[in-house]
């Protein structure tokens, strides 16, 4: 029975018939996983890991009657599962017997779990993450399994299998193909579909659900399901483009931003990792000074160390060909094995030992021109497969990781030289064209175009000369930014060009496309920098990751490399030697050909600028389109930006002083509405009161009715003068609560100069003693405190002292006039009046004019 619905579990064809259902959808629904898993591994390791817990619980489920206990002995088969992955990848170490076999599990587990971490899709798994993957297909089979068939939750499993959709989103976000979404909707449409067709009545009997059972109206239901269908699929295309579009942000989210944006005291997630692809349009993984890796060597100028070599041009974006597709005949760049040097000597090599000590992927960091590689770890050397013609030294598996590894390089010092490499032409470096290499047709209009312009600018006989005046070009004319941003809807390339600011793998991949238009194959490496000096050894951290390079001079010389990137990078970009060597040679050769001996300015200008005698006579116009800073448009743009930036600023400054206006104005009609609710005649000193606002002593002459209405008023008239003398010291509390905030607040910005004095009533005195310690303290500032101020703060301090701790008042008494009528005292009759005339004619309380002389002091006080 199934324990949660109460009906018959499902038995022979119609359980045999939803399982397979069940396991057929569970591999429509990872259709999306093929945009994270490269080739079709998102299918078979889908039914690697579905298949035996599926037809597993089948024959569970036919064998056992208690089905209480099949979701359990599924896990055991998962197990099971697992240890057969293991042994099949080469993971679990059954020589050294089982209790070796379970303790290696952490260790395959965490190796997985990172190797799933730091990947970048499509991901080629290796032995970890396919276990992983594995598993994690196999416990969501028996998730489904357990909901589907045991418990006839037909919702859940739909929405689960549809769900799917959303995996790839944060690595894929601009989706993928058309079948990528409609085979996991058909995936819970045919689970939510079953439930109406189901045609075991006893499995029916007891779900009272409208949906468990044949459709009343067949016929009208399907219609209507696509009819739905059609509208959906017929309007979304114009609704969606009707409807608010998002807007393009207007920061570059890249790695560099994201990291300003970290608490730097966060450590990283995990070793340093490259990407195997540039892109015009995105930065190289830029992260905190993490220490990837240290090493010795015996060479006196260190190269650069190559990670990835990228081939090929998809129009926007070069990457990795397959070198297997090579046919290039053996040249001086290739790597090697055999410890020999290319050019007969075996004493010139030069050794590089080198320890990882942060960095993940599947390739080591190799110096170029590599003849031998050699590691004391049995594993290490067994995993690594040097790669020819890429110069690449590839990792199959390691199980220690790389983090600790050790090895040893021998790599040959290039021997080229400028007059060399000028003597190779195109005819003679074409080879790789043939290989699969981007071709000069691939080149968009606008590289082309502009290399063409430089080659005739700088008068470029030769493909050497040309690649000096590409690199040269970049590093003068161009600045350098980890955050720059194409513009949205325009090309990356283009923009690049003209706004003359960019990252190191847009000088690299620009220049690639340039050499290329003009003949000579190039493509674009990866890796780090040489890094920095620490003692003997040289240390390399993740900000010396870069992109430079690498032109094709033929067999005998192989790969040469150029450095576009200008030097503002700051992550260790250097000129190459070969073309400081050209520069060297050209300054002998000057005074050679001039009959004017050239000043030592000029030397160095020649020797840092790599130009010729015919670029230094250039037009005006050349000269400052050559000169460094970015160009007109790029300017403009920052102008519009601050322009854009100050009138936001503006515009939220003056609705803050709006609102602020606003709130003051709001505060000052209602004071005024309190005060002028004890104005009126009471306000009349005199007028049944003395001179200080004290009712008169009763007594002397008049009538009992004059002395009755005497007395009345002046019960009234105390009445007020207390209500005024509590409305006062409450004003003065509120605004020395107002003083401190503001001291406190503006005192954290910095926008006082020399703090004012705090300023505040002991409500532990009497008030007259508290309000005369709040003078004194003012008076020890800049504003002078008179007799004046004095005398109304002792007002304001008696009618309080009344109001706190004097004897109630009795209630006001009400007479009747002769005709019968009640009549009021006095006083209330002129409050009365005074709150029905017009604000600009009402009279003020006395005591209203001492607290606006005590607040003033206040609000000056400094």
């Amino acid at each position: 029975m199934s324990p949660l619905m109460g009906r018959p579990s499902l038995e022979g064809p119609h359980l045999t018939g939803r399982a397979l259902l069940l396991l057929v959808a569970l591999l429509l629904a990872a259709a999306p996983t093929s945009q994270l898993l490269a080739g079709a591994s998102w299918l078979v390791l889908t039914l690697t890991g579905a298949a035996p817990v599926i037809l597993g619980g089948i024959v569970l489920r036919h064998l056992i009657s208690r089905t209480a206990l099949v979701p359990l002995l599924q896990l055991g088969l998962i197990l099971v599962l697992m240890l057969v992955v293991e042994t099949a990848q080469g993971l679990a170490p059954w020589s050294d017997g089982p209790i070796a076999v379970l303790a290696s599990q952490p260790e395959v587990l965490r190796l997985g779990v990172r190797e799933l971490a730091s990947g970048l899709p499509p991901l080629v798994l290796g032995a970890p993450g396919t276990v992983i993957i594995v598993v994690l297909v196999a416990l969501l089979a028996l998730l489904l399994d357990l909901l589907y068939l045991d418990l006839g939750w037909h919702t859940p499993t739909a929405l689960l299998l549809m769900g799917t959709v959303l995996v790839p989103a944060l690595q894929q976000p601009s989706g993928g193909a058309w079948w990528q979404v409609a085979a996991p909707v058909a995936a819970g449409a045919a689970v939510l579909a079953v439930r109406t067709v189901h045609g075991d009545p006893r499995y029916l009997e007891g779900d009272r659900r409208p949906q468990a059972g044949p459709v009343p109206a067949p016929g009208r239901t399907l219609g209507a399901a696509v009819l739905c269908v059609a509208l959906v699929a017929a309007g979304a295309p114009v609704l969606g483009a009707a409807l608010p579009q998002l807007v393009p942000p207007r920061i570059a989210l890249n790695v560099d931003v994201l990291n300003r944006w970290k608490d730097p005291d966060t450590p990283q997630l995990g070793p340093v990792m490259i990407d195997d692809d540039v892109s015009v349009r995105r930065s190289l993984l830029e992260q905190s000074d993490t220490e990837v890796l240290r090493y010795t060597t015996t060479a006196e100028d260190p190269s650069y160390l190559r990670l990835r070599t990228l081939n090929r041009f998809d129009g926007e974006t070069f990457h990795a060909g397959d070198e297997e597709e090579s046919n290039l005949a053996s040249s001086f760049s290739d790597a090697r094995d055999d410890g020999r040097a290319v050019s007969g000597g075996t004493g010139d090599l030069e050794e590089t030992d080198v320890q990882v000590m942060s960095l993940g992927g599947d390739r080591l960091p190799m110096p170029e021109n590599v003849r031998e590689v050699s590691s004391p770890t049995p594993a290490l050397a067994r995993a690594l497969t040097l790669r020819p013609v890429d110069g690449e030294a590839a990792l199959e598996f390691v199980p220690e990781g790389l983090t600790g590894q050790q090895y040893t390089v021998l790599s040959e010092p290039r021997s080229s030289t400028p007059e060399q490499l000028r003597a190779v032409t195109p005819a003679a470096a074409s080879a790789p064209f043939d290989s699969g290499y981007t071709d000069r047709a691939e080149v968009p209009q606008v590289a082309a175009d502009l290399a063409e312009q430089l080659v005739q600018d700088a008068g470029a006989e030769n493909g050497f000369d040309a690649a000096v005046a590409f690199q040269d070009y970049f590093r003068s004319a161009f600045a350098y930014s980890l955050t720059v941003n194409t513009p949205p809807g325009e090309d990356p390339l283009e923009s690049f060009l003209e706004d003359r600011i960019g990252y190191c793998e847009q000088f690299a991949s620009t220049f690639a496309l340039m050499m290329t238009a003009q003949g000579y194959p190039t493509r674009v490496v990866i890796g780090f920098t040489a890094g920095d000096a620490d003692g003997d050894e040289r240390t390399v951290s993740a900000r010396n990751a870069h992109a430079w390079p690498e032109v094709w001079f033929g067999p005998e010389h192989g790969w040469v490399q150029f450095e576009p990137t200008p030097a503002a990078a700051n992550n260790g970009v250097r000129t190459p030697e070969v073309t400081d060597l050209s520069a060297s040679e050209e300054d002998v050769e000057t005074p050679e050909t001039t009959s004017d001996t050239p000043t030592a300015d000029e030397e160095s200008a020649s020797s840092e600028e790599g130009t010729t005698e015919e670029q230094s006579s250039a037009s005006t116009e050349e000269d400052e389109a050559a000169e460094p800073g970015p160009s007109p448009q790029t300017v403009q743009r920052i102008e519009w930006g601050t322009v854009s930036v100050l009138g936001l600023g503006a515009l939220l400054a003056a609705a803050a002083a709006a609102v602020v206006l606003v709130i003051r104005r709001r505060r000052i009609r209602h004071r005024e509405e309190r005060w002028a609710a004890l104005g009126g005649g009471a306000g009349e000193r005199g007028a049944g009161a003395g001179a200080d606002g004290e009712p008169p002593e009763e007594g002397g002459g008049g009538g009992s009715g004059a002395s009755g209405d005497a007395s009345a008023a002046a019960l009234e008239t105390e009445r007020l003068r207390r209500a005024a003398g509590e409305l006062a010291w409450s004003e003065l509390t509120h605004e020395l609560e107002v003083r401190a905030t503001a001291i406190r607040w503006l005192g954290l910005t910095g926008a006082w100069g020399r703090p004012p004095t705090r300023l505040a009533m002991d409500p532990a005195l009497p008030p007259h003693r508290a309000v005369e310690q709040l003078l004194d303290r003012i008076a020890e500032g800049t504003p002078e405190v008179t007799a004046e101020d004095r005398a109304a703060a002792a007002r304001l301090a008696d009618a309080y002292t009344a109001a706190a701790y004097a004897a109630p008042l009795p209630a006001a008494a009400r007479t009747t006039g002769h005709d019968g009528a009640r009549a009021t005292p006095a006083g209330t009759a002129a409050r009365d009046d005074a709150e029905t005339a017009p604000a600009e004619e009402r009279l003020q309380h006395p005591l209203r004019h001492d607290a606006d002389r005590i607040v003033g002091l206040i609000r000056t006080a400094r």
